[in-house]
C-alpha cells in the first residue's frame, strides 16, 4: 500500500492498481483542472482540483465500503473504490461549466439519451470504457462493474447511493474540501461521525444507504452544510459571474467566432475520435489556446480575457421573482430560455453595449428541507423497533420548515462600468427601475399595460 497526505482526510493509501489508475493521462488531466471553475477569483484559496477531490471520494468510499461489508464482499468493495476515483474522469474545462455547453451543442441525432440520464455522464462512462490506457489497467469485467456502479444498472441501490445520491461521499468530500480551501465554515461537519452512523438498509429485496435512528443530528448539520455552501460560496455572485462569462464566451466562439476547435470540443457525439479530443482538454489549455494568436479576434478571446485579467461584467440587477406579478414569475419560469435573447437584446440598447455581451441568468436556492432530499430520493432513518421513516419526519428542525419555500432569482450582467462607489450605487439604482420593467414587458407584457409591481 501506498500513501499521500491530503490536507482534509490525512493519509490516503492506495494499492498498486490503483496507484497505476492515478497515475494515467486522463486522471493527472483533472490537476488541471480546478473544482470551482474561477471561484479564485473572489476565494484565492479555491486552487484546488478535480484530481484532489477525486482521492477525496476515493479515501470516503475507502472507509465508507469497509464500514458497511467489513471483511466481506472483496470484489464489491474494489469495483466501488475504482467508481470513486474514476468518477469525474469525464469533467470538461473548468468543471461544471463545460456541461451546460455539450448539454446545448451535442449532437442530438447521433446520441440518444436515456430517461435522466446527462451528458456528461455519458461521457465519463464513454472514456471509462474506450480510454486505452484504462482498458490495458482494467479488464473488461472490472470496466463494466465500475460503469456499472456509475449508471446505476449493476449490484443493489446500495452501490449507486454511495457513489451517487443524497448521502454519497462525493458531497461529504466537496463540501469539507471546498470549504477548506474557500477559507470558509459553512461546508464543515462531523465527518467520522457521518461515517459512523450510515449503515445498510434491506427495503422492498434491495440495500439502500441509510442513516441509524442516532444519527439525526448528525445528518442535520451535513444538510445544513450542503445549504450554507450552496447559498454563501456557490450561489456568491462572483462565482456567478464568472461562470457565466466562460458559457458565454465558449457559446459565441461556436455561434459566432466560428472557432473550429471550439465546436469540434463540445459536439458530443459519442464516437471514439470524441473522446480522444476531450481528454487533451483543461483550463490551462483551453484558457491559453483561445488567448493565444491562434485564434481569431472576436467574443471568445475577448472574453477570456477579461477573464484573465479580472475585468468582470458587473451585475447590474438582481432580483427576487417574488417582487413580479404572478403571470410574469409564471412566464420566468417555464419559458426563461425562449425569452432570454429578446431581453438580452433589449436590456443592450439600454445600455448602450453589445447585446451578446449581456447575459441574463435565471436560478433557484432551494429550502434547507429540500436540500436534505437533492431532487434525489429521501433519505431514510432506520428503526430497530418501528418501520424506517424519512429523515424530514424524524427531524424536528426539519420538521418545522416549509419544503415548499424557496428563493428564485433573476439576475442581469454586463460589460459596464462605474467612475466610482457613488456613480456606482446611481446607476444600480436607474438600471434596477428600468431593467424591472423590461423584464415585465418581455414576460408579460399585457400585465404591464394594466400595471406590475414597481
Amino acid at each position: 500500500m501506498r500513501e499521500v497526505r491530503d490536507p482534509v482526510h490525512g493519509f490516503i493509501y492506495r494499492s498498486s492498481l490503483e496507484q497505476e489508475l492515478i497515475d494515467t493521462p486522463v486522471m493527472q488531466r483533472l490537476r488541471r483542472i480546478k473544482q470551482l471553475a474561477m471561484a479564485y477569483l473572489v476565494y484565492p484559496g479555491a486552487l484546488h482540483t478535480r484530481f484532489d477531490h477525486s482521492l477525496g471520494v476515493f479515501c470516503l468510499a475507502d472507509k465508507l465500503t469497509n464500514k458497511l461489508f467489513g471483511g466481506k464482499d472483496a470484489e464489491e468493495r474494489r469495483a466501488l473504490k475504482l467508481a470513486a476515483l474514476l468518477h469525474d474522469v469525464g469533467h470538461g474545462p473548468f468543471s461544471h461549466v463545460s456541461e451546460s455547453i455539450v448539454d446545448k451543442f451535442y449532437d442530438k441525432e447521433k446520441v440518444h439519451l436515456k430517461e435522466d440520464e446527462k451528458v456528461h455522464e455519458r461521457i465519463t462512462i464513454g472514456i471509462i470504457k474506450h480510454n486505452p490506457t484504462l482498458q490495458r489497467l482494467l479488464s473488461a469485467r472490472e470496466i463494466e462493474e465500475v460503469t456499472g456502479i456509475l449508471e446505476g444498472t449493476r449490484g443493489e441501490p446500495l452501490f449507486r447511493n454511495i457513489i451517487s445520491g443524497p448521502l454519497d461521499v462525493d458531497k461529504q468530500d466537496y463540501l469539507l474540501r471546498d470549504s477548506y480551501f474557500c477559507g470558509v465554515k459553512y461546508g464543515v461537519f462531523d465527518i467520522d461521525r457521518m461515517l459512523d452512523i450510515l449503515i445498510k438498509m434491506d427495503e422492498n429485496k434491495n440495500q439502500l444507504l441509510a442513516v441509524s435512528e442516532d444519527g439525526v443530528h448528525t445528518l442535520e448539520q451535513f444538510v445544513l452544510a450542503k445549504y450554507y455552501m450552496t447559498s454563501q460560496v456557490y450561489r456568491h455572485k462572483v462565482r456567478l459571474v464568472t461562470d457565466a462569462m466562460i458559457i458565454r464566451a465558449i457559446e459565441l466562439g461556436i455561434t459566432e467566432d466560428k472557432i473550429d476547435y471550439l465546436k469540434k470540443l463540445y459536439t458530443f457525439d459519442g464516437t471514439d475520435d470524441f473522446y480522444k479530443e476531450w481528454v487533451k482538454w483543461d483550463d490551462e489549455m483551453l484558457n491559453v489556446m483561445v488567448c493565444s494568436d491562434y485564434t481569431p479576434n472576436g467574443y471568445a478571446k475577448e472574453i477570456f480575457r477579461a477573464l484573465r485579467e479580472r475585468r468582470l461584467f458587473k451585475r447590474v440587477y438582481s432580483e427576487n421573482l417574488n417582487q413580479f406579478s404572478a403571470v410574469s414569475r409564471n412566464e420566468i419560469v417555464q419559458n426563461f430560455v425562449s425569452h432570454r435573447a429578446n431581453l438580452e437584446k433589449n436590456i443592450g440598447d439600454y445600455l448602450n453595449v453589445d447585446s451578446l455581451k449581456v447575459i441574463a441568468n435565471s436560478f433557484k436556492v432551494q429550502s434547507v428541507r429540500m436540500h436534505s432530499k437533492n431532487e434525489e430520493e429521501p433519505i431514510m432513518v432506520h428503526s430497530s423497533s418501528t418501520v424506517p421513516k424519512s429523515f424530514e419526519d424524524e427531524s424536528t428542525l426539519f420538521r418545522s420548515i416549509n419544503e415548499a419555500e424557496k428563493d428564485e432569482f433573476i439576475e442581469i450582467y454586463a460589460p459596464v462600468e462605474f467612475a466610482d462607489e457613488a456613480d456606482k450605487r446611481k446607476k444600480l439604482r436607474e438600471y434596477s427601475k428600468h431593467i424591472h420593467r423590461m423584464i415585465e414587458n418581455t414576460f408579460n407584457p399585457e400585465g404591464l399595460k394594466r400595471g406590475g409591481k414597481r
